[in-house]
């Protein structure tokens, strides 16, 4: 990982190119940046000649030039030219998930050359990597939305760790599925809602455990029964003041969740078009809708990188993807005679194109409808899942986002202020307001012109901790 905490010295007046300072001391809890054109994440209009003061790991002041008396112990740092978002959040995301086949062994079984067990106690042992690629990434928080029940336990790890994102954590998944070769005799991803029982002790033990949120994977809509096992287990929810999540990729699945309370829909309603009714309701429920129109493209490239077709494409010019997760994508083509690679398969394959066929027509149209009718959307990738890569995936989702006709402007409310009321922190992070935690990303380019313009990425600050990304930043 090439990225560091930047030391400075005090009185040090430093200018972006970060020209280092004699005798410089350990870095200072107290920054003035000044100069760049700032967003605020609200959505209000942007601040062309800022300053922003960070003191102790929170927002002391920000404003125009003269709103802000600089503290005497400042690192004052000149960003004229520069722009200023907050830190973005992944409001969608699986720490348990690696990015490849050996995290989801149910979409393409690799387990004779990484053991499933094995892989799992990595990804419970090593999260500082996955850390590190989301604030290299310019991500200061993340939303877990399922996983083993360690998740769980990485809230306060990161919350106490000044280089890592925050995190919020649902941990295991309440399905109708009986299993899966992701799960384990001493933990498990999916629980199977097989009793109404069953759904309340799962929500009173991850609720105890600390979770945000509990999410539906897969609700069943068919099954009268079902359903009630889940509205029961709904209603302990509520009573948990906890939230529910729920994973609904058609119309009739999104309005059973939201006629149950879901605050977070974790995928685009994508077999119909979204009625008045389903507006309505999601408004009423203070919803927030995350579409996540990349990762059924991911896994498309994952089986044509597998199939020795063409490699994973990686725009990652600041080296922000951890060094097992390139091993992992740069050798996929030894498994190119795997039999879920059928020839039938690998012709579907040689004709995918991701530009073309990357979401479906209907997720963007939605998308759309759904914002403009005034309900929250939040930038969330599906990082982890095969193809679609921790941290530097959300380049690709915020530019698809904007591809489906979302203004950049208002993608940066997306991906910073909703994100962050997601996962129900909007209280202390999602927008730079006094009071709330340098969280805050510093940009060479104008974001609310086109959000490719995130990729100009050269600086994050998280809690208070500046940090350059990229060794020939």
């Amino acid at each position: 990982m090439r990225f560091f905490t930047i030391l400075f010295s005090f009185g040090c007046l430093v200018a972006l190119t970060f020209t280092s300072c004699e005798n410089a001391k350990p870095k200072n809890s107290t920054f003035a940046i000044s100069g760049a054109t700032l967003f605020d994440g609200t959505g209000a209009e942007a601040i062309s000649n800022s300053i922003i003061i960070v003191r102790e790991g929170r927002i002391e002041c920000v404003g125009e030039q003269g709103d802000c008396s600089i503290p005497s112990n400042a690192e004052t740092i000149d960003a004229s030219g520069k722009y200023i978002t907050p830190g973005m959040i992944d409001a969608h995301m699986h720490f348990s998930q690696t990015g490849f086949f050996d995290g989801r062994p149910d979409a393409m079984d690799i387990t004779d050359e990484y053991p499933f067990p094995d892989v799992a106690a990595y990804q419970k042992q090593n999260p500082q990597r996955y850390y590190d690629s989301y604030l290299c990434s310019g991500i200061t928080g993340v939303y877990d939305v399922g996983g083993f029940s360690w998740t769980i336990d990485l809230q306060e790890e990161a919350e106490n760790n000044p280089k890592a994102p925050h995190v919020a954590a649902a941990g295991p998944l309440i399905t109708p599925a009986p299993g899966a070769p992701f799960d384990l005799p001493s933990d498990r991803v999916l629980v199977n809602l097989d009793s109404e029982e069953t759904g309340v002790k799962t929500v009173q033990y991850l609720s105890s455990l600390g979770s945000t949120g509990i999410k539906f994977w897969q609700i069943n809509t068919r099954s009268d029964e079902y359903k009630d096992w889940v509205s029961t287990a709904a209603e302990e929810i509520r009573k948990e003041g906890n939230q529910m999540i729920a994973h609904a990729t058609t119309l009739e699945q999104a309005k059973f969740a939201l006629e149950n309370g879901a605050k977070l829909l974790v995928h685009s309603v994508g077999d119909v078009e979204v009625d008045e009714e389903f507006l309505e309701m999601a408004k009423e429920n203070g919803t927030y809708y995350n579409p996540t129109l990349i990762v059924s493209a991911g896994y498309m490239l994952a089986y044509k990188a597998a199939a020795d077709i063409e490699p994973i494409p990686v725009n990652d010019p600041n080296g922000c993807i951890d060094t097992r997760t390139k091993e992992l994508i740069t050798t996929a083509s030894q498994f190119k005679d795997h039999p879920r690679l059928t020839e039938n398969f690998k012709e579907r394959l040689r004709s995918f194109n991701y530009e073309e066929d990357m979401p479906e027509v209907i997720q963007y149209e939605n998308l759309k409808t759904i914002h403009e009718s005034g309900i929250p959307v939040v930038v969330g990738t599906d990082a982890g899942n095969p193809g679609t890569l921790h941290g530097v995936s959300i380049f690709d989702e915020l530019e698809a986002m904007q591809s489906a006709g979302i203004t950049a402007e208002d993608l940066i409310v997306m991906a910073t202020k909703n994100g962050a009321e997601s996962m129900r922190r909007g209280d202390d992070f999602g927008t730079l307001e006094v009071g709330k935690f340098g969280n805050l990303i510093i940009l060479d380019e104008n974001p609310s012109q086109d959000i490719s313009n995130m990729r100009s990425l050269s600086h994050v600050m998280i809690k208070g901790n500046l940090i350059e990304v990229g060794s020939s930043k």
